[in-house]
């Protein structure tokens, strides 16, 4: 193997001798093949460890600079939406988290709350509507109606409710179905340990 082609490589990318060797004898030599298969393995694994596309690891890499670590980081403390695709780029919605039975978020890898717009939260409004009074955990007070301006508690019983009659939704737009299905594995997913789901309305 080129002394010279290892040198280079390894001027380019950070990498230890033998990966460098390894890389060189798969590519037969070619250092710029070497260079874009250890960068594409790199956005390989930010997939596999956010569950994110192609497209968005990549960007998200070379604005970390290449720094898998900070990539992933970037990217799991960023904001899911979960829309229709109808309204794009609206900020006005509602934003859904799990709390423990203290009031607390939970600490994990990925941010675990959601965004979700007016007018895709609409499709599914009079399903968090249905379940009303409700009681407020944290004053005990009894609410009459949902709060499109302010926090909404949803116990994990109450939530599943909502869950349960989500499901039943039918429609014949693929989109709606598409939002109808996220949603519902959004709350599937946190109902595990969640024991609340607030929805707060920034209307």
């Amino acid at each position: 193997m080129d002394d010279d082609k290892i040198k280079i490589l390894r001027s380019r990318i950070s990498i230890p001798l033998n990966t460098a060797f390894s890389l060189l004898k798969k590519n037969n030599g070619d250092v710029l093949l070497c260079e874009k298969e250890f960068h594409d393995n790199n956005i390989g694994e930010i997939c596999l460890k956010t569950e994110c596309d192609y497209e968005t690891a990549k960007k998200s890499y070379e604005v970390s600079n290449l720094d898998i670590i900070k990539a992933v980081e970037r990217i799991n403390q960023k904001q899911v939406t979960i829309t229709t695709g109808k309204a794009k780029d609206s900020k006005i919605g509602f934003v859904l988290w799990p709390e423990n039975a203290n009031g607390e978020f939970y600490k994990t890898e990925k941010r675990n709350d959601v965004f979700i717009p007016t007018e895709d939260f609409d499709i599914v409004l009079e399903e968090f509507k249905s379940v009303y009074p409700i009681r407020n955990p944290w004053n005990n007070l009894v609410e009459d109606e949902f709060d499109v301006l302010g926090n909404n508690f949803f116990d994990n019983k109450t939530c599943k409710q909502i869950v349960e009659r989500i499901s039943k939704i039918q429609s014949n737009d693929q989109q709606v179905q598409n939002f109808l299905i996220e949603l519902i594995n959004w709350l599937n997913d946190k109902l595990i340990y969640a024991d609340y789901i607030v929805v707060y309305g920034n209307l």
